[in-house]
């Protein structure tokens, strides 16, 4: 199975389930879990930062199931969807890890922090056009939003005075988790456009890239909201004055916004089972190398990652399997991806 195969069940599905193109009419069900933190490990991350630490600027997760419907050359599944992305600078991380730990800092500490993140349910319809050395695939996703947070920070905590800070506050939020301010009756919705495409009209190369939310919008209607100044311990009044601990508004109103999308590239060698690929989400970036073999039971795969990460691969058929991870203690990972896809052929 080569990497054209590959990038053809791309086309039709971005779960990556190659067999997806080769029959009239399948059902599907498929989990597409894709983490990475650069501070802590991605369990830490979620659960406290209580492991090895290391100064860093972004934590990112996709997580994606579906399950649905493929007929010819149209595709439809219900989508759960699970996104968050984190951006701060070195000494956010700092800061926050000696909040957990009752450190201070030995400098003055900028402080920055970027959260955009939701649970969705949605639906997804895609429709696959094939050219004679293209193949191309959209995909609309419209989203019911259960839960959000998002926010921008930016302030300064002095050197040696542990958890203080002074910092302005930009945030929208179904639960306000830094100032319990109380929200009712907030609605979200969303939709996101993913085109994947493929081009096997050179000699030795097939080429394929994939942009997920290339186009996608967010509503949030009566979503709550915070702006203004927090001041906390020795450091207030550093970056903004406020009247106590924290000043300004604070509400409900109607909150548009946009994420950051994401760009998948792949070349493959033709003949060779050799592919290389890059993966860009904002601050996060990967290259690849994958060298794949044909066997009775299947297409094995082993893959390496400039995230230090080592892949195992099975594709067939009638699923894929694939595991990439820094640490084979998924709980210490810091870089960790599982593609799992299950096919069932009726036509």
């Amino acid at each position: 199975m080569s990497l054209t195969k590959l990038t053809a069940g791309v086309a039709c599905g971005f779960l990556l389930v190659a067999p997806l193109c080769s029959a009239q009419g399948s059902i599907f069900v498929a989990a597409d879990i894709h983490a990475s933190s650069e501070p802590v490990s991605v369990n830490d991350m979620v659960h406290g930062w209580d492991g090895d630490f290391t100064p860093g600027e972004y934590a990112y997760a996709d997580v994606r199931l579906n399950t649905g419907v493929r007929y010819h050359d149209w595709q439809v599944s219900s989508e759960k969807r699970w996104y968050y992305y984190l951006s701060f600078s070195e000494d956010m991380s700092v800061f926050y890890y000696n909040t957990e730990h009752g450190g201070s800092a030995d400098k003055d500490l900028d402080l920055e922090l970027d959260v955009d993140s939701f649970k969705a349910d949605g639906i997804r319809l895609g429709k696959t056009f094939s050219l004679p050395v293209w193949q191309i695939h959209s995909s609309l996703a419209v989203y019911k939003v259960a839960e959000y947070q998002f926010g921008e920070l930016d302030g300064v905590s002095l050197a040696g005075s542990g958890d203080s800070a002074s910092a302005t506050l930009d945030y929208h939020f179904d639960e306000d988790k830094i100032l319990e301010y109380p929200v009712s009756d907030t609605q979200g919705y969303g939709a996101s456009l993913d085109i994947a495409m493929t081009y096997s009209g050179l000699r030795d190369w097939n080429l394929s890239l994939q942009m997920k939310d290339i186009v996608n919008r967010w509503y949030f209607r009566d979503a709550g909201f915070t702006t203004g100044c927090i001041n906390i311990g020795s450091s207030a009044g550093s970056t903004c004055s406020s009247s106590g601990a924290a000043s300004g508004r604070a509400g409900q109103k109607d909150f548009y916004t946009r994420i950051p999308f994401t760009l998948m590239a792949a070349a493959e060698l033709k003949n060779t089972g050799v592919s290389f690929s890059a993966y860009r989400h904002e601050r996060y970036l990967r290259f690849s190398g994958e060298k794949a073999w044909d066997s009775r039971m299947g297409e094995f795969a082993v893959s390496l990652h400039s995230t230090r990460q080592l892949g195992l691969h099975w594709r067939s058929g009638w699923h894929q399997l694939s595991v990439i991870s820094d640490d084979h203690r998924f709980s210490h990972a810091r870089d960790l991806q599982i593609r799992l896809g299950v096919n069932f052929h009726w036509l």
